[in-house]
């Protein structure tokens, strides 16, 4: 699976030792996934060469945005020095409730005048300034005349992207590309035997939800609702604090002893699983859309302990966690990545970001 980043700067996606880094801001943790490209049996392919992760204070990175550029520079200096990671050059993924992925059907010219015409077809769908966003266009297929592109349309905030650009260079790195986070998800977690898949990652600010045809995106969206707002519901309904509704949720999650604390949980999660079934249920509706046959999971809020189940029985969809390093041909080989793979550092998004340079 191959998609186009949202910008390039002059700077190798893959470092002089061969190696790609795909780079996560998430609102808890930054996240690296070191991965060497290469091929097997005539495929790309990846091996897994670090992996690691560093918590963020509450508040540094907030629903996709850069808060405290400071905390984050100084995190990701120690992310690098814990490590001991050598490379420098870095894949960014970007999430944001106000990207926009849209179908786009547009003349078939070459990339520069393409390139030259986007804003003016975009304005038609892009609620921003088109000065206020970065646009790119990812040809997915051409009409039977040859006449006209089909593909998506990505338009990105711009000043959320040289915010987190800004910040990942201050701690000495460079960033070679900038890449929707969706993407880098999709690209880790979509089963290679599957026709349409729904790929959700549960954050906890954020839920992104991509619906792929054979690893085509067909619909992507992000949702500004995640495990944190479980938590501030939960503490709100039973007058407890933030920490302790936390502690309660992943104690026990929906299927709690304390069926006070399950009945909140599962009252908390409903808005989420409401909007996750509205686009479910849009791409069903899509004229000529195949049947969707798995929803695979993935992120902090995946781990919440029957989230599985009761996704598949309001959507009704078999649903399942799926492991973000599935597609690493060595990630069983090295105790290092089994025992930061046990703590949670990697994430679906870095490792699929840094997937795209075998693509």
């Amino acid at each position: 699976m191959k998609h186009r980043q949202v910008g390039v700067n002059r700077v190798g996606i893959i470092n002089p030792d061969g190696h790609a880094i795909g780079l996560d801001i998430g609102a808890t943790a930054v996240r690296a996934a070191i991965l060497a490209p290469g091929t097997m049996d005539g495929r790309p392919s990846v091996t897994v060469h670090g992996i690691g992760q560093v918590e963020l204070a509450s508040g540094v990175v907030v629903k996709g945005e850069v808060r405290e550029p400071d905390s984050l520079t100084a995190a990701l200096k120690q992310l690098w020095a814990t490590h001991k990671f050598e490379c420098r050059n870095v894949i960014l993924g970007m999430a944001n409730p106000q990207v926009l992925v849209r179908d786009l059907s547009v003349p078939n010219i070459d990339a520069e005048r393409r390139a030259k015409a986007l804003p003016f077809q975009a304005k038609e769908v892009v609620a921003l300034p088109i000065e206020d966003v970065v646009l790119d266009f990812s040809p997915l297929e051409t009409s039977a005349d040859g006449e006209t592109l089909h593909g998506l349309l990505v338009a990105t905030p711009r000043r959320p992207i040289l915010a987190a650009v800004n910040a990942v260079e201050r701690a000495k790195l460079r960033v070679a590309r900038v890449d929707l986070a969706s993407f880098g998800t999709l690209r880790a977690i979509a089963g290679e035997r599957l026709s349409v898949e729904a790929v959700i990652d549960l954050g906890a600010h954020l839920t992104t939800i991509v619906i792929h045809n054979h690893g085509v995106p067909r619909l992507v969206r992000t949702l500004a609702r995640g495990g944190d707002d479980l938590t501030a519901n939960i503490a709100d309904r039973l007058s407890i604090e933030p920490s302790q509704a936390e502690l309660l949720k992943r104690q026990g999650g929906l299927d709690h002893e304390d069926p006070e604390v399950a009945r909140a949980l599962v009252d908390s999660l409903r808005p989420l699983l409401a909007e996750i079934r509205t686009s479910v249920g849009y791409f069903r509706s899509s004229r000529g859309s195949a049947p969707i046959e798995r929803i695979s999971l993935t992120g902090g809020g995946a781990n919440l302990r029957g989230i599985a189940t009761a996704m598949s029985d309001q959507i009704g969809l078999p649903t399942s966690v799926v492991d973000p390093l599935q597609h690493v041909r060595n990630r069983l080989a090295s105790k290092e990545v089994r025992g930061a793979e046990m703590g949670g550092a990697p994430s679906a998004v870095s490792v699929g970001l840094a997937m795209g340079a075998a693509a």
